[in-house]
This record gives C-alpha cells, sequence and structure tokens, in this order.
C-alpha cells in the first residue's frame, strides 16, 4: 500500500529516504521529492527556514540489507519512486455504501436547484 502527502511541511530538512517499521522481514519505505527550502518573517522579524515537499510512503514492503544502499542510488531511487506513484493510482479507494449514497443524494439536489426543481 502506498500513502501520499503532497506539500508536506518542515523546519528540518527531509531526508530523502527513510526505512522504518522493520519488523518480520518487512519495512515502510518514506520517499521524499520536491524538497524545497523557504524562508519567511516572524512575528518577531526574524527569518525562519522551512521545507516544502512530497512525502511517498510504501507499507510493509520486504526488508532487505542492501536496502539502504540501493535507495542512496540515484538511478535506484527513481525507480522506487517511480514505483510508488504508479502504485499510489493504482489503488482502489474505498467508499462506503453510505457515502456513495450520500454523495447521489447531495448530486440530485445540486441539479434539482440547477434547473429549478424544489
Amino acid at each position: 500500500m502506498v500513502e501520499v502527502n503532497l506539500n508536506c511541511k518542515s523546519d528540518t530538512t527531509p531526508d530523502k529516504y527513510v526505512i522504518e517499521n522493520i519488523l518480520n522481514g518487512k519495512c515502510d519505505i518514506i520517499l521524499n521529492e520536491n524538497i524545497t527550502e523557504h524562508s519567511k518573517e516572524d512575528e518577531n522579524g526574524e527569518t525562519k527556514t522551512y521545507y516544502t515537499y512530497d512525502m511517498y510512503r510504501i507499507s510493509r514492503n520486504n526488508y532487505r540489507d542492501t536496502l539502504e544502499n540501493d535507495l542512496s542510488n540515484d538511478t535506484e531511487f527513481l525507480v522506487w519512486l517511480n514505483f510508488a506513484k504508479e502504485q499510489y493510482l493504482k489503488q482502489t479507494i474505498n467508499v462506503s455504501d453510505t457515502e456513495r449514497i450520500s454523495a447521489l443524494e447531495q448530486a440530485i439536489i445540486d441539479i434539482g436547484e440547477v434547473i429549478g426543481n424544489d
């Protein structure tokens, strides 16, 4: 499973990748891209630096001893990042029947208002 969090913000420079939750031969891999440094003035007139970035988390991936070495290689990092993006796009979004019915009811109300039926 891949989770995506776009437009993350941090006061510290994010690592390009992080391997965490290593347990029973599985791990989570966090890939950060579009890391950009910004500066802004706070209420005291001091300049503060912060970073924005996009984060991709691959959950329950197979762990191996060479994983960190692979991710530190720019070409391999891009392979993993593209894999994460592709997997995220392939994931189905689970929507409950209640949410579907609610959305359908709202759409019917909206259409009624557009055509003038109350």
